[in-house]
C-alpha cells in the first residue's frame, strides 16, 4: 500500500514538475486578467503585465503561480491537495506546515522523497519531494541568489488514503478466507484417507470423482484460456485501430534508427507514404537546425531513462520545415526486438505565433528595429560578455537633428518615412554584431560590441554622422537633416547599465548644446571633449 501511494505521489509530481519546466523554458506565459488569473503581486518582473494593442489585459503566469492553478484543479477534481513550499516562501501561503517543515530539513540532509499514511477521521497518504533549481528557473530568480541544483523547496501532495486502506483490508479478508479454505481442504484429505482405510470401494468412488473433478476443471481452464486469447486478439485489433486513427503521428523504429511501422497521421504530417520510408533511417526527416549535441543528449537520456520528449525542427518531403512535440520511448521485452516508439504533434503554428509576437513585444512597429525594452535587455548582456572575457565596446546615443521641421513642413508621413530610411542607414554604418535600437522619437541607440579601440569607435560615428547628412529623396521631396551623436566607453566610463546610459546621454547633451552635426565621447568624470 506504501508502495501504490508513493508511486501516485510521484507521479503527480512529476506532472507538476513538468508543468513547471515547460512553464520556466519558456519564460512564463501569458492568460488574460481574470478574476481566477489576477496578476500576481510576488512576481518581480520588468514585463509581467501587459496590455495588447486591442486592449486585452495580460499577465504572466510563471511556474509558481501555474502549479497553484493546477492544485485548485487536483482538489476539486480528486480531493488530491497540491502544496508547493519552502522553509523561505516569498509567498506566505507558500510557508511550510510543520509536516513540510520537517521533511524539507530532511530533504537538505540528502533524502530525495517522504510518504507516510496520517491516520485520523479522514486518513491522507501524504508524498513529497524537492524542487531543484534549474537553469530555466535562474531566469525570474537570479536576483534571489538562487543556484543551480540548490534545493530551495519542495511539493507536498496530500492524497485520500479511505481507498487504498479499503483494498488492504480486503486483501486480509480474502487471505484469511484462503487459509480457511486450506484448512477444509486438509481435513477432507485427512477425511478421505480413513475412508480409503475402511473401505477400499468407498476409495475407488472417491478416485473417480476426483477424475471427473480433474477433467471438469481442466476443461474450464481451457475455456478461460480460450476466453483470454480472444480478448488478447481484441486487444490488438484496438491498439491497430488506435494507431491507424491517432492524430498524432506515430513512428515505430528498430536500434539502428530505421523507420518500422508509422501510421497514415505521419504520411499527412511528413508528405512520405509509408513504403517510401519503411527500412530507411531516420536521419532522412531531419532539419538540419540542430547540432549533434543535441542529439547525442537524446540518446544518452533514452539509455538512461528509457524516454525523451522535448521540441524539435523536423522536415517534410517537399523540404518544409515543420516545428514539432516529440515524446520518444524505448520498448524491450522478452524475446521481443528493442523497438522506439516516437509521436510527434506539429505545433509550427504556434511556433510562428509564439515568434510573431515576441518579435512586436521587443521591436519597433515602424522601422523594424529592437525597442527600448531589447536595447536595455541587449545592453545587460553586453556587459556580462564583456566583463567574462575581458573586452570593451560602446554605447551610442544617436539624435536627429533639425527632425521637427521635416514633420512640420513635409507632414508626420514624411517623417515616418524618414525614421525609415534612417534606419536602414544606420544599419549599413555598423556590423552584424552590433545592436541598432529606435528609442522613440527621433532618438536612436546604438551598441558597438569588441571594439580595439577607441579610433574605431570614432570610425564608425564619423562615418554615422557623414551617412545621415546626405539628402534623404523622400515621397515629398528631399529634405536634409543632421544628427548629434553621445559616445560611452565600457569600462571606462562606466560598468554598469545605468551609468553608460548617463554617461552617453551628458555626450549628446555636450553635443546637442554646441555644433549638433557632430560625435564625442565622454570623458573621464562627466561629458565632453
Amino acid at each position: 500500500m506504501q508502495s501504490m501511494a508513493r508511486e501516485r505521489g510521484a507521479a503527480l509530481f512529476r506532472l507538476v514538475e513538468l508543468a513547471r519546466d515547460w512553464n520556466a523554458r519558456h519564460g512564463g506565459v501569458y492568460v488574460q486578467v481574470t478574476a481566477a488569473t489576477p496578476s500576481n503581486p510576488y512576481l518581480e518582473h520588468e514585463r509581467r503585465d501587459v496590455v495588447t494593442r486591442d486592449g486585452l489585459a495580460l499577465t504572466m503566469i510563471n511556474p509558481a503561480y501555474m502549479t497553484r492553478q493546477i492544485a485548485e484543479i487536483a482538489q476539486q477534481a480528486e480531493g488530491i491537495q497540491l502544496h508547493i513550499t519552502s522553509l523561505k516562501p516569498l509567498r506566505p501561503a507558500n510557508a511550510a506546515d510543520p509536516w513540510e517543515t520537517a521533511a524539507l530539513q530532511r530533504f537538505e540532509a540528502g533524502l530525495t522523497e517522504i510518504v507516510e499514511l496520517i491516520p485520523g477521521a479522514t486518513p491522507v497518504h501524504r508524498y513529497m519531494a524537492p524542487l531543484k533549481v534549474t537553469e530555466a528557473c535562474l531566469g525570474c530568480h537570479a536576483k534571489q541568489r538562487y543556484q543551480l541544483g540548490q534545493i530551495r523547496g519542495g511539493i507536498s501532495v496530500t492524497m485520500p488514503a479511505a481507498d487504498l486502506l479499503a483494498i488492504r483490508d480486503g486483501v486480509r479478508i480474502r487471505s484469511g478466507a484462503i487459509h480457511l479454505l486450506m484448512f477444509a481442504v486438509v481435513a477432507a484429505l485427512l477425511d478421505l484417507l480413513v475412508r480409503r482405510t475402511r473401505r477400499h470401494v468407498l476409495a475407488l468412488e472417491s478416485l473417480a470423482e476426483e477424475q471427473e473433478k480433474v477433467i471438469a476443471e481442466r476443461t474450464h481452464a481451457l475455456s478461460e484460456a480460450n476466453g483470454e486469447l480472444e480478448r488478447e486478439l481484441a486487444d490488438r485489433e484496438l491498439a491497430a485501430a488506435v494507431f491507424d486513427n491517432a492524430a498524432e503521428a506515430i513512428i515505430v523504429t528498430d536500434e539502428r534508427a530505421r523507420f518500422v511501422q508509422v501510421n497514415p497521421a505521419f504520411s499527412l504530417m511528413t508528405g512520405y507514404a509509408a513504403g517510401e520510408v519503411l527500412g530507411k533511417a531516420v536521419a532522412m526527416i531531419k532539419s538540419g537546425r540542430h547540432p549533434p549535441e543535441f542529439y547525442a543528449e537524446m540518446w544518452q537520456s533514452l539509455s538512461r531513462e528509457n524516454r525523451w520528449q522535448g521540441e524539435i525542427w523536423n522536415r517534410r518531403k517537399n523540404g518544409e520545415l515543420f516545428f514539432a512535440w516529440m515524446s520518444i520511448a524505448r520498448i524491450a521485452g522478452g524475446a521481443q526486438p528493442v523497438r522506439y516508439v516516437a509521436t510527434l504533434t506539429d505545433i509550427t503554428p504556434r511556433k510562428e505565433l509564439e515568434d510573431a509576437l515576441r518579435h512586436q513585444a521587443y521591436h519597433d512597429p515602424l522601422t523594424d528595429l529592437p525597442n527600448r525594452a531589447l536595447f536595455a535587455d541587449r545592453l545587460r548582456v553586453a556587459i556580462l560578455q564583456a566583463q567574462r572575457h575581458g573586452r570593451a565596446f560602446a554605447v551610442c546615443f544617436i539624435d536627429l537633428d533639425y527632425f521637427k521641421p521635416v514633420n512640420d513642413e513635409f507632414g508626420h508621413a514624411a517623417g515616418d518615412e524618414l525614421l525609415v530610411e534612417t534606419a536602414k542607414r544606420l544599419r549599413l554604418c555598423v556590423r552584424a554584431a552590433d545592436t541598432v535600437a529606435r528609442q522613440g522619437g527621433d532618438e536612436f541607440a546604438a551598441i558597438l560590441t569588441e571594439i580595439g579601440s577607441r579610433a574605431e569607435v570614432e570610425e564608425v560615428a564619423a562615418r554615422i554622422v557623414a551617412d545621415l547628412a546626405r539628402p534623404f529623396e523622400l515621397k515629398a521631396g528631399t529634405v536634409h537633416i543632421t544628427c548629434s551623436i553621445g559616445i560611452a566607453l565600457f569600462p571606462e566610463h562606466g560598468t554598469d547599465v545605468e551609468a553608460l546610459q548617463h554617461n552617453a546621454d551628458a555626450a549628446l547633451y555636450d553635443v546637442k548644446g554646441s555644433s549638433r552635426n557632430a560625435y564625442r565621447i565622454c570623458e573621464v568624470g562627466g561629458a565632453g571633449g
